[in-house]
């Protein structure tokens, strides 16, 4: 591990000092430590390779008068990847939660998610207010993105973007090399639990602002209509999710409009057994750049990544999975999951099994990994995970060889 700057120690002792010091300024409080390791070896990248991560994760909570609540959480992790280390302090949480009557206020960072997840889904710095009523949920809120560790906001909408996401953490260039892409983030949105009783029903409307500076070739801006409704029916849950995408490139040549889509469908069904289990079948699709016309490639603002050993990004894809999920044990339980990928256009998606090579053919290949969690005590945790992406099940690169991936995880909390 090379040798930390003056930069990133001040950065880990300001961390420190807020995790273990804070609690004592304030009564009614609550404090934990989580231990995270997780270890990965598999031909993921080509070669067989090992990965390696550890991190703690300080957690406090308090009380705020009879209305307030204070949460704040942080990150001090060491990985080694791609043959080298490296060293992330990370601010994970710092909210501050007002309730007043039917109302309540949010300060900080926090999480929000879109009604399908699949725009917007992780921390953001910000605002959110939420009123509830009768007829459900109402709610709105502003965020900013700059300041969040950039592979937390994971946001890789352009080219840029997409390079800065990728160049290593570089202590001596840490403001270049650290913080997310600069985008400010809207939203306002309606949850009601039971829709004319007979389901719930999630609305949102998100948007993003472009506000990276320096020599870019454009600006990407985007906003998203996304809805969601679950139904339950007869022993199986029923979700159909929707969203629109319209976006704005503005360059020196002038300003493109783009329309992408996006849906989602799953059944979900337990069936009887001595222990809890459930079977889903589910279906993530996006809309990919047409030859002509407005239709393009629908672009998440958090692009995450599908898959645990293709960790395939969303956009220019579509995903078909199966899951099954017992918990056979209150100790122990297990899933398996079998996911199909397939390309929504023949140019946005290019990474393995193409590797950059034009190729006419959709359908990538399957995917099955299968986890086993044991906790032999409810503060640990171990998750150990193994599966295949295969080639040969897709009309790609049928040829290609099959990649692996096996991950055991230890999570130890300490209150």
């Amino acid at each position: 591990m090379s040798t930390l700057t003056r930069q990133g120690r001040l950065l880990t002792i300001i961390f420190l000092l807020l995790a273990f010091l804070l609690p004592a300024t304030l009564a009614a409080y609550d404090f934990g430590l989580i231990l995270n390791q997780t270890l990965g070896y598999g031909n993921s990248s080509g070669d067989a390779d090992v990965d390696y991560e550890a991190a703690i994760v300080p957690r406090f909570s308090a009380l705020l008068g009879d209305s307030g609540e204070l949460h704040i959480s942080a990150s001090v992790k060491v990985a080694y990847e791609n043959n080298g280390w490296n060293f992330v302090p990370e601010l994970l949480r710092s909210e501050f939660l007002w309730n007043f009557g039917h109302s309540d206020l949010s300060l900080g960072r926090m999480m929000f998610a879109d009604p399908m997840n699949i725009a917007a889904l992780g921390l953001f710095d910000g605002a959110r207010f939420s009123h509830h009523t009768a007829v459900g949920t109402f709610g709105a809120g502003l965020w900013f993105t700059g300041f969040l560790y950039k592979n937390r906001a994971n946001i890789s909408m352009t080219g840029d973007d997409a390079e800065a996401l990728q160049a290593e953490l570089d202590w001596n260039h840490f403001a270049d090399t650290y913080f997310a892409s600069r985008r400010l983030v809207a939203a306002m949105y309606w949850d009601h639990p039971s829709f004319a009783e007979l389901m719930r029903l999630n609305v949102a409307l998100v948007a993003q602002v472009d506000l990276n500076e320096g020599d870019r070739p454009y600006h990407y801006h985007s906003q998203y209509l996304i809805a969601k409704a679950t139904l339950p029916i007869q022993g199986f849950i029923f979700e159909l999710g929707g969203a629109v995408e319209v976006a704005q490139t503005v360059s020196g040549n002038g300003n493109d409009f783009n329309i992408g889509l996006a849906g989602d469908i799953a059944l979900r069904w337990m069936p009887p057994a001595a222990f809890h289990n459930m079977l889903s079948l589910t279906g993530r699709f996006t809309s990919g750049q047409a030859e002509s016309g407005p239709m393009s490639t629908f672009t998440p603002i958090t692009a995450l990544t599908y898959g645990d050993v293709l960790a395939a990004k969303l956009p220019g894809l579509s995903v078909i999975g199966l899951n099954y999920t017992a918990r056979l044990h209150h100790t122990f339980s297990t899933s398996l999951n079998v996911s199909h990928f397939v390309r929504s256009d023949l140019g946005t998606f290019t990474a393995w099994p193409l590797d950059g090579e034009a190729n006419d053919n959709f359908f990538l290949g399957t995917e099955i990994f299968a986890r086993f969690i044991w906790s032999p005590v409810s503060d640990m945790s171990f998750n150990l995970g193994a599966g295949a992406f295969l080639p040969a099940l897709g009309n790609v690169a049928p040829n290609a060889n099959p990649r692996w991936r096996v991950k055991l995880a230890l999570t130890l909390a300490l209150y």
